[in-house]
């Protein structure tokens, strides 16, 4: 953990997004986290540049799903269903704001809240799933730790249920499953941060089971509901 700044010192909103990122990066074993402001411009994504495009009607993450849609048939030797791909990068685009939220909301007082529609992220260029993501910008918190992470998820909920309501992948997600991508997500998100023991069950699905020697991932409804 960085050092607390001096009490003489007001630090501002890009101290804070430097501090978040600095500790969640040392939490995080899959993603490098970094603070805009002393890490270049910002990275090939952008969530509100992503979420303003898509609340006009555009596809912006059509190059997205197209690249992961490649990967995948080049792993399996087959085109996957257009749901398995279309599922995957609406949960990932998700978990950039979830987890930023919901590590940023378990951290010790003087942690700040993350701006979660300012965030950026990149890639991996073979998997394709965030594997870097970018805080520009942050708000003081409170220092309860329960009314830190209701703030967050108030937060997160804000962005992604219009999110997932305007994703339009060409292939039919039902209501019921945007719906509760966006709740396991963040789920998953604060079991992740914080908890220990099984992962959430989860209400919704990544059609991951219809790959070639696939199976259901641990929590599936399908697990529970076969159909």
């Amino acid at each position: 953990m960085p050092e607390a700044a001096s009490p003489s010192v007001c630090p501002g909103p890009a101290d804070g997004a430097d501090r978040i990122a600095r500790a969640l990066d040392s939490r995080l074993p899959w993603a490098k986290v970094s603070a805009a402001a002393t890490d270049g411009p910002p990275l090939a994504w952008h969530w509100g540049d992503l979420s303003a495009r898509q609340a006009a009607g555009e596809d912006p993450t059509s190059e997205w799903r197209a690249a992961l849609t490649a990967a995948t048939a080049r792993q399996y030797a087959t085109p996957p269903p257009p749901a398995m791909p279309a599922a995957f990068v609406l949960q990932w685009a998700l978990e950039v704001p979830a987890t930023v939220g919901a590590y940023a909301a378990l951290l010790p007082p003087p942690a700040g809240a993350p701006e979660l529609d300012g965030l950026s992220f990149a890639l991996h260029r073979g998997a394709h799933f965030p594997v870097h993501i970018q805080i520009d910008g942050s708000a003081a918190g409170s220092t309860d730790p329960a009314v830190r992470l209701a703030d967050a998820h108030a937060a997160y909920v804000a962005l992604a249920r219009p999110f997932a309501a305007s994703y339009q992948p060409g292939v039919r997600l039902g209501r019921h499953q945007r719906a509760a991508m966006v709740d396991d997500v963040w789920a998953i998100a604060v079991h992740r941060a914080g908890r220990s023991g099984p992962g959430p069950l989860r209400s919704s699905c990544c059609f991951i089971y219809a790959l070639p020697g696939a199976h259901e991932c641990a929590g599936c409804p399908r697990l529970r509901h076969p159909g």
